[in-house]
């Protein structure tokens, strides 16, 4: 019994074993399974991002280098045009054709092509057919007019029969846009056998030729200190300078004025054409003193007189023509009673004394503007010395070709027309008090 018993506990207590180790094997696997489900799963690792390697860029080629013979052709054929282009311009047509023609190696399709639009141009000038020719004529200019206009004894004679600087500036692109080109005035006549032949004028359609001329371009001495150039100089380049207080000056006086404009707008010039510089001799011309020489030293002397010779040959390189002014700019012209011995006086001394440094004229612009009759041995003698073009002062401006000379009448723009005849100046030209300087007196 006590074995029965014995082997019964054993054998159930093998059981239990069993069953607890079965109970333990079973909790572990499921302590294990708990454990598993805490746990955070692993982190997966992202795609690898594979950064592309760029591709190399591809290398320009090398730019050839420019053929030096090339480019000397190009630069050559480009000057060769704006020249060519320029004197066009200035209505120089048939030497601007006459360079292209010659352009040998240089020619290309451009070249061509701007010799034609330069052929149509020259092809499409008219004849000038009017009756009605300009002539406008100024003195000195008034640079300063705070001591023109001070009201001292010449305040008056300034006003009356001058311009000033900014009147004259104003004046130009008004007359420019009115259609008028400067033109030369001793290509209006021909002489053939002695007689005065109305020569060709050909311009462009709409337009009308004007000739200018400058009175007194001596710079008196009763002007000195009132506003006025001194003198007129020649600098480095060869351009004809005013000087004023000493310095030299581009825009003293109507010359070097125009010169600067035309430069600008060479359409406004036929063939570079200026006008016309007048001078007397009693004083000189051009502000030198060269007819009173003996006032002083030898190196002064010298100075002037090639000073002179300078001036005359710049006027004249620019396109400037020289009138004779009559010597003394007597009375005794404007009164007409000027006696034949006088006239071969003063004629005489100009030819003597002024001719020899300024160069010959047949240009005669007449002292207060008188005219003569044409039968006049006044006249007739002015003739005899080869003044063959007479230039007095009349509103109308009428120009004609009669007994071997050419007469052409000037109107002055200056402060009396402008002001107190208006019409005068509005008939032709333009508005006067468009211009008119604020500073004139009662201006």
């Amino acid at each position: 019994m006590t074995s029965k018993g014995s082997a019964g506990v054993r054998v159930t207590g093998v059981l239990l074993a069993l069953v607890l180790l079965v109970e333990l094997a079973a909790a572990g696997i499921f302590l294990r399974y708990l454990t598993a489900k805490k746990e955070e799963p692993a982190a997966s690792k992202p795609p690898e991002v594979l950064t592309p390697v760029p591709e190399p860029e591809p290398q320009p080629e090398p730019e050839p280098q420019p053929d030096p013979e090339q480019e000397a052709m190009l630069k050559e054929r480009q000057a060769l045009m704006e020249r060519a282009y320029q004197l066009s311009q200035g209505y120089y047509y048939d030497e601007a054709l006459a360079l292209l023609d010659q352009a040998g190696a240089l020619r290309s399709a451009q070249t061509d092509a701007l010799r034609r639009e330069i052929a149509q141009k020259q092809a499409e000038l008219v004849p000038y057919e009017g009756d009605q020719f300009y002539h406008v004529f100024f003195h000195s200019l008034i640079v300063d007019t705070d001591r023109a206009f001070d009201g001292d004894y010449d305040s008056t004679g300034y006003d009356l029969y001058m311009t000033t600087v900014s009147e004259f500036q104003a004046m130009l692109p008004k007359l420019q846009a009115a259609g008028f080109i400067l033109y030369d005035i001793t290509d209006l006549v021909e002489f053939r056998d002695g007689e005065a032949v109305r020569r060709e004028i050909l311009l462009p359609p709409g337009k009308k030729p004007l000739v200018i001329s400058v009175d007194d371009v001596n710079y008196y001495k009763y002007m000195e200190g009132d506003g006025f150039a001194q003198r007129l100089d020649v600098d480095e380049e060869g351009r004809v300078v005013t000087v004023v207080d000493g310095q030299p000056t581009y825009d003293g006086d109507v010359m070097p004025i125009l010169d600067a404009y035309v430069a600008k707008h060479p359409e406004f010039s036929w063939r570079g054409a200026k006008g016309v510089v007048a001078i007397t001799g009693y004083e000189g011309a051009f502000g030198y003193r060269i007819t009173d020489l003996e006032d002083y030293d030898a190196a002064t002397q010298a100075w002037m007189l090639q000073k002179t010779r300078d001036v005359a040959a710049a006027l004249r390189e620019s396109g400037w023509k020289i009138a004779c002014h009559s010597y003394t700019h007597n009375q005794y012209w404007s009164d007409r009673t000027i006696t034949a011995q006088q006239e071969e006086y003063d004629i005489g001394r100009w030819k003597r004394d002024i001719a020899p440094y300024v160069g010959e004229t047949n240009i005669f612009i007449s002292p207060f503007g008188v005219a003569f009759p044409d039968n006049d041995p006044r006249l007739l003698y002015l003739k005899e010395q080869g003044f063959t073009i007479y230039c007095p002062v009349e509103a109308s401006m009428t120009t004609r070709w009669e007994n071997g000379m050419l007469f052409q009448s000037r109107l002055n723009l200056d402060g009396m027309v402008m002001k107190d005849y208006p019409e005068r100046v509005k008939r032709f030209f333009f508005d006067p008090a468009t211009v008119l300087d604020p500073a004139r007196p009662h201006g």
